[in-house]
């Protein structure tokens, strides 16, 4: 089965500005623009590694899980799973996740899975190749809180990836390494000092504080808006930010 490196299955889609339902509906219709494979390429990028590590959650080894997000993924198409799904209703990460479940369960009840999965090229391993790590769960803590993390863990690298591309020129540009570099250390036990940004970046200890307040206020846009698609009331934004931030810190 071909699978794609996640730079594969992210190219081209700086520039889509969609949202999770209508890629899905796109993935459905032919002539709805971007092509089948596109749209399901874009769902899969915020999607496929909350249910991946749910499945692993649930006792399977690597190769398992990575056929069993594919048929998922192609189950969740080819049966329309869409037509019952309702933004009304509630997030889509929580559809995401019962479909799932409901579909877990009904492969790990029968004897034998199908051979043959069908290849949609969008699941990888990590960037190296190798074999995705299954690090345990904490103390108290459910598959469900580790997709919840997951999620929110994919969600942050898209709208950085949106953010990268809006601020890809002129000061722009140092507005997002900056603040790409505090995000990344920001777990750090020693994180570098906003002096020691500068200097990677070649500008003063001002220059950072002014690049990262400005950074903060395009990511924090970014994010507003990736969340508004995906939920019904702009009140559930702000809901849907305390709760990311919540699974983050766990």
């Amino acid at each position: 089965m071909t699978r794609l490196n996640s730079s594969d299955a992210d190219s081209g889609f700086s520039h889509f500005r969609t949202t999770a339902w209508s890629v899905v509906l796109g993935a459905q219709n032919a002539d709805a623009g971007p092509n089948r494979q596109e749209c399901l390429s874009f769902l899969c990028r915020n999607y496929w590694k909350p249910v991946y590590y749910y499945i692993r959650r649930r006792g399977l080894n690597h190769e398992d899980a990575i056929d069993l997000t594919q048929e998922y993924f192609a189950t969740f198409l080819e049966k329309d799973y869409v037509s019952i799904a309702d933004r009304e209703r509630g997030r889509f990460r929580t559809f995401v996740l019962v479909t799932a479940n409901r579909f877990l369960s009904k492969q790990l009840a029968k004897k034998a899975r199908r051979e043959h999965a069908l290849s949609l090229n969008f699941i990888t391993v990590d960037k190296n190749g190798d074999e995705i790590t299954l690090q345990e769960l904490a103390t108290g803590e459910t598959a469900e809180d580790d997709f919840n993390r997951r999620w929110a863990l994919s969600l942050l690298e898209s709208t950085l990836e949106r953010m990268e591309a809006e601020c890809a020129d002129g000061r722009r540009r140092q507005y997002y390494l900056a603040f790409r570099r505090y995000i990344e250390s920001s777990g750090d036990p020693n994180p570098p000092s906003y002096r020691e940004i500068g200097e990677e970046l070649g500008v003063t200890e001002i220059d950072v504080t002014n690049f990262l307040y400005r950074g903060r206020n395009i990511f924090q846009k970014i994010l507003r808006s990736e969340i508004r698609e995906l939920v019904s009331t702009d009140a559930e934004v702000d809901i849907e930010i305390e709760a990311l931030k919540e699974y983050l810190r766990r």
